[in-house]
């Protein structure tokens, strides 16, 4: 099960940088280095919190709420 997690959180990161991308303006770097120095990145390699079932979406407003 924990394969499965880690193909689904390679999909999510690429989106949720997209995201960054698009909305914030940020270079494909700049919006990598916003995700994995975020506490989401930290939350998301925690399998028991649940993060890699949500959307990418939802992981863009949790990083920008921080």
């Amino acid at each position: 099960m924990a394969d499965t997690h880690h193909l689904i959180k390679t999909i999510l990161i690429p989106q949720v940088a997209e995201l960054l991308m698009k909305n914030k303006g940020l270079s494909e770097d700049d919006a990598l280095k916003t995700i994995y120095e975020s506490r989401v990145a930290k939350l998301l390699e925690d399998d028991s919190m649940g993060l890699y079932g949500q959307s990418a979406l939802y992981l863009y407003g949790l990083i920008e709420s921080e």
